[in-house]
Parts: structure tokens; C-alpha cells; sequence
């Protein structure tokens, strides 16, 4: 006897083909606005043509970027990149940040007033960093606010990086032109699936700014690009390729899905934003080599912590670094050993427990991990902060050993530790996922 259907299971085929209906409809509605949509005249490819207008700068707004630096990365992209393009404009961009910005995260900055975000300490980015309008064919690019006598490096250094920074963002919103002009127009794919669009611009303008952006600046910027890498050579222990200032901005799949990224660009931004608390080199290179750990960028962050070993071979703070760093390579034995040797000076070191304590998860040892918060929760006075990653590494033991009831038990601490007040579900989640095991459907 065949099983009856539930309601939602008929809705569902239903649900999937009117989906289907809309979508095919709403490909010839594009196709024949297409057929009727009146160009705007095509423009010659020779960047000399397109008009730039660039607002006054002022002692905040700063563009960091000139007409030739425009002019000149244009001439070096695809000639069909740039055809069609009418104009470029550099603004404040303060009527555009007020009228589509709506994350709670976003501030006005203190000098214009702008929604902004602070992406160095007292430098200030729009939300928005740049826009396309294809209707017109028009390239807006936004400025950045700083007081430049404020900045906690120097300026010079600041100011390359920034370039970097608004040219990245020309060749992006010059990619969604070229996206538009040449593959989104006639119906040759949905225009209105916003994450195809700026998967196609993030993976072009990764491309275009390593291959035309990058060499550019350090062609025409040699003594600032080497102030950047001197400072960071200096400051954070390393020498890394003027490149890897550039940033990855390849955070949107195909699927809508947002990848978190942390590139070490990112990281250089974090750095800086940890410098004014660093009171010794050694201080500055270590914090640098923990944001080089958080961009994944594992040879780099040995290589600053070697520098630092090599010359306070005890440092623990930079043995617990590195045996962080072996965690995350599969290297358990010797992330082991350097637990081991910070704890035998050190007994009430967390982050050492903690690597114990990952050591055993990964190994998938369920029983030695509970035997270590059993001592790792010894050596920690009652009301202190590791306890929550000890709720953690319980609950997560207790998955990997099946007890769901004790699994429960722990999971409600991790979830409402302190002030915590975390998603049941989504702790329950992670558990599993820490514990290498599939979760329960029901």
C-alpha cells in the first residue's frame, strides 16, 4: 500500500515548478527590455577620453587616488572592459552611503558626518566603497576621512595602502560594467541574481588587481610601496609580497552562500588597529603574527614567530602561538610538546590547556579530553573565562562518546555562560560538527 503524501510533500513540486514559471518569464521580460532599451553611445576604449571629476579634497576627505592613477590602470585592462564606460566620478559619497546603507554596524564619522566604518583607527571608509549605474554607464568611487596628523602609522604608509585600496575598487565596479556591457545584456543570464553579479566582479577584480593594479603602484610608487614593506618588516617581523596588501575580495559563491575570509590584508588593518596597545617590537610582532594566524597565513606567522623565539627562546605567549598554529596543521605532536613545556613553567596557562585540549579533539581521544578539563579546570579560579572553553570541550567530548544527556548538560553552559546568551541550536551544531559526527535530523 502506497503511503499518503503529506500536504507540504504535494505543495513542494508545485512550489518548485511556478519557481521554474517565473524564473523562464522573467528571462523574456529581460530579453525584450533589452530589444527596446536605447544604449547609451559607445564611448572609444581610450582611457584619455573618459571624463574624471574628482570633488576638492579637504583636511579629512582624501582620495588617495589621481585622474592619472585612474587613467593609467585603465589603459591596461581589456580594451572591451572599458568600452562604454561614461564617466568616473570620485565623492564624499555621503548621499549615496545615507540612502542605502542600513547595517547597525555602521557609524557617521566624526569629521563629514558620513556612514562609515573605521577600517584603521581614525580612518574612516564608506560603507560603500564605490557603485556602478548601468543605466549610464557611470563609475562613482568614494573617499576616505582621516585627519592625517591623527594616524597611528606614517602616512605615507597609510596612504600607499589606501591607493591599493581605491584602485581595487575601480577595477571592480569597472568589472560589473564590462559584466553588464557583455554577458548580463541580450538574456544571456539573470541580471537580477545579485550574487552572480558580484561573484563575477569579486573573481574579476582579484584577477585584474594582481595582474594591472599591483605591478602599477610598485612601477609608479617604488620609495612609498617600500615605506609599507619596511614599516611591516620592521613593526611586525616580516617581509611580505607588496600583493598580499591587496586584499581577497572572493566572499560571494555562486549560491548566495557568504565565504568568511580574513585575507592579509584584513590582517594588516587588524594589526594596525592593535599597534597603539603594543608597547615593545616584540609586542607589535607577536600581535602581528597571531593576525597572520587568523588570514590562515600559517608559513608567515612561523616565520614572525621563529624571529621572535630566536631571540627570547622562552617567550611563552609566542610558544602558545605557535603550538596554536600546529593545531590548525594537523601537527599534534609537536603542538603537544610545546603545551607540555609552557605548562611544566606555567601550570595556570589556559591557552596551553586549551591546546591539550585540541590536541585530544582532534585525535578524537573523547576520554583524555575530559581528563583534561578535569585538570585544566583545577588549576582556574571559579568564576574565570576558560571555564567557558572548558564547557566547550565537555560538550563536545560527550558528543564524540555518544552521552547525549551529559552532551545537554554542557552545552546549556557554553550557551549561557556569564552573560552569553547563545542559540541552543546553533551551540548543539557546532558540537557536533567539533566532534566529527553527523547530527540528528529530528
Amino acid at each position: 500500500m502506497t503511503k499518503a503524501k503529506k500536504p507540504e510533500e504535494l505543495l513542494e513540486p508545485l512550489t518548485k515548478a511556478y519557481g521554474e514559471l517565473y524564473r523562464k518569464r522573467r528571462i523574456k521580460r529581460q530579453v525584450i527590455g533589452e530589444r527596446q532599451f536605447s544604449d547609451v553611445p559607445p564611448i572609444p576604449a581610450e582611457t584619455r577620453l573618459i571624463p574624471i571629476e574628482i570633488a576638492p579634497e579637504s583636511l579629512h576627505v582624501h582620495h588617495n587616488a589621481t585622474a592619472e592613477d585612474l587613467r593609467a590602470v585603465l589603459a591596461l585592462l581589456p580594451p572591451s572592459a572599458v568600452e562604454g564606460v561614461h564617466s568616473i566620478r570620485m565623492l564624499l559619497g555621503k548621499e549615496m552611503a545615507d540612502r542605502h546603507d542600513g547595517r547597525v554596524d555602521v557609524e557617521r564619522d566624526p569629521f563629514t558626518g558620513r556612514l562609515s566604518a573605521e577600517r584603521m583607527p581614525g580612518v574612516y571608509a564608506g560603507a560603500c566603497l564605490g557603485v556602478y549605474l548601468p543605466k549610464s554607464g557611470k563609475i562613482e568611487l568614494y573617499a576616505s576621512v582621516y585627519d592625517p596628523s591623527q594616524l597611528v602609522i606614517p602616512l605615507a604608509v597609510c596612504e600607499i595602502y589606501l591607493k591599493v585600496q581605491v584602485l581595487r575598487t575601480l577595477v571592480h565596479e569597472v568589472a560589473h560594467h564590462h559584466d553588464h556591457r557583455n554577458r548580463v545584456r541580450r538574456g544571456r543570464w539573470l541580471a537580477d541574481r545579485k550574487n552572480n553579479v558580484e561573484y563575477y566582479a569579486e573573481n574579476t577584480e582579484y584577477e585584474w588587481t594582481r595582474q594591472f593594479v599591483v605591478p602599477y603602484v610598485q612601477k609608479a610608487y617604488p620609495t612609498e610601496v617600500a615605506a609599507l614593506l619596511d614599516f611591516v618588516e620592521n613593526r611586525g617581523g616580516i617581509r611580505l609580497p607588496f600583493e598580499d596588501f591587496a586584499g581577497d575580495p572572493r566572499t560571494t559563491c555562486r549560491d548566495g552562500c557568504i565565504r568568511l575570509l580574513c585575507s592579509t590584508a584584513i590582517a594588516f588593518e587588524s594589526w594596525v588597529d592593535e599597534l597603539p596597545k603594543c608597547q615593545t617590537q616584540t609586542a607589535s610582532r607577536l600581535a602581528f603574527a597571531w593576525e597572520l594566524h587568523y588570514a590562515d597565513n600559517y608559513d608567515a606567522c612561523f616565520q614572525v614567530l621563529e624571529r621572535i623565539l630566536a631571540e627570547r627562546p622562552g617567550f611563552l605567549e609566542a610558544l602558545v602561538c605557535k603550538g596554536d598554529t600546529l593545531i590548525h596543521l594537523d601537527r599534534y605532536d609537536e603542538a603537544f610538546a610545546i603545551a607540555e613545556n609552557v605548562l611544566a613553567i606555567d601550570p595556570t596557562h589556559s591557552a596551553a590547556w586549551e591546546i591539550r585540549g585540541d590536541v585530544f579533539e582532534g585525535r578524537q581521544t573523547w576520554q583524555a579530553l575530559l581528563d583534561n578539563c578535569d585538570r585544566w579546570a583545577l588549576q582556574m579560579p571559579k568564576e574565570a573565562e576558560a571555564h567557558w572553553r572548558i564547557a566547550q570541550h565537555r560538550a563536545i567530548a560527550f558528543c564524540g562518546l555518544g552521552d547525549l544527556m551529559q552532551m545537554e548538560q554542557w552545552i546549556s553552559v557554553w550557551a549561557g555562560f556569564g552573560k552569553r546568551q547563545l542559540r541552543v541550536e546553533f551551540v548543539r551544531k557546532f558540537a557536533y560538527l567539533r566532534a566529527g559526527k553527523e547530527m540528528p535530523k529530528n
